[in-house]
């Protein structure tokens, strides 16, 4: 079965246009959003930290996607997805995982679902808006990866919105890359840290919060000593959203395949060397607005 957007050739099921049965190298993050479909969802949980997120990136102007032609690459359980869609006139989802079986916005009758690695697909009809975050560190070759999100864009207008990680101050040095990830992946099935995590995450939690305190308050010495990611004071959850974020995002940190961090400098670099127009950078959080002129950007 083909779709208009693409030159490839799909199999369906529940809904979804299928390229890439496996889930390859994001297995984990299959797991992920199948036990924890809801838990970053705004519509379910009565807040909008995940339209914020979105908003962020779009450098707070949502109204970029009304009556627009969307490609959204790594939607996960579409905690972003569920917000483009009530903007723009199509929105194609992409997801290598199984996590696009349950994407929140499956019943929206503008969204189309394809499971796919994103590097496969052959642009045929080109899209106003691509939006890309969280997702291109977890990809085996980054550069790559943002080169090919531009394949997929009109050339005559629109944009790219996208992020990367950026690289810690001291580099794969940081014991996320050189201890805990390494360590974790070799020794620790996902299986056996999750259910870890779901006995003890309140006791973990509590310990780190105290040992922050003990250590200037720093949030480097503290995952230094506890690999477990803690959003109090930085987002406005309960005590019990606070722990199913930790635990679903320690998971993400530590389990994913890749993991490849670039520097606003080397991605403004390679973009740049590819003839391709930089609109806008967030230099601290890593988000990148680009297209390919400046008087056609959207």
């Amino acid at each position: 079965m083909k779709i208009d957007f693409f030159h490839n050739e799909f199999e369906t099921s529940e809904g979804v246009f299928i390229l890439d049965k496996s889930d390859g190298h994001v297995s984990n993050f299959g797991k992920q959003w199948r036990d924890y479909v809801d838990v970053q969802i705004d519509s379910k949980n009565n807040f909008d930290i995940s339209k914020k997120y979105l908003e962020d990136l779009l450098f707070n102007n949502l109204e970029v996607l009304e009556d627009k032609n969307v490609l959204e690459v790594g939607s996960g359980a579409g905690r972003f997805t569920e917000h483009i869609c009530k903007y723009a006139k199509q929105c194609v989802s992409v997801d290598l995982s199984s996590a696009i079986y349950f994407n929140v916005a499956s019943d929206e009758e503008n969204l189309i679902r394809v499971k796919a690695d994103f590097l496969k697909l052959e642009p045929k009809e080109r899209f106003d808006v691509v939006i890309c975050r969280g997702v291109l560190q977890h990809t085996q070759d980054p550069k790559i990866s943002i080169l090919k999100l531009h394949e997929f864009l009109s050339e005559d207008s629109g944009s790219v919105f996208f992020d990367v990680y950026p690289m810690p101050k001291i580099g794969k040095l940081h014991p996320k890359y050189c201890l805990w990830r390494p360590l974790f992946k070799t020794f620790i099935s996902y299986e056996r840290c999750d259910s870890f995590l779901k006995r003890n995450i309140k006791l973990l939690l509590k310990v780190k919060r105290n040992l922050k305190k003990l250590m200037f308050n720093s949030d480097f010495l503290s995952d230094c000593l506890i690999p477990v990611w803690d959003y109090h004071g930085k987002l406005k959850l309960n005590a019990e959203q606070l722990e199913i974020w930790a635990i679903l995002d320690t998971l993400d940190g530590l389990y994913a395949k890749y993991d490849f961090p670039m520097s606003n400098r080397s991605v403004i670099s390679l973009i740049d060397k590819h003839g391709i127009y930089l609109q806008e950078t967030d230099k601290i959080r890593n988000f990148f607005k680009t297209s390919f002129s400046k008087q056609t950007g959207l």
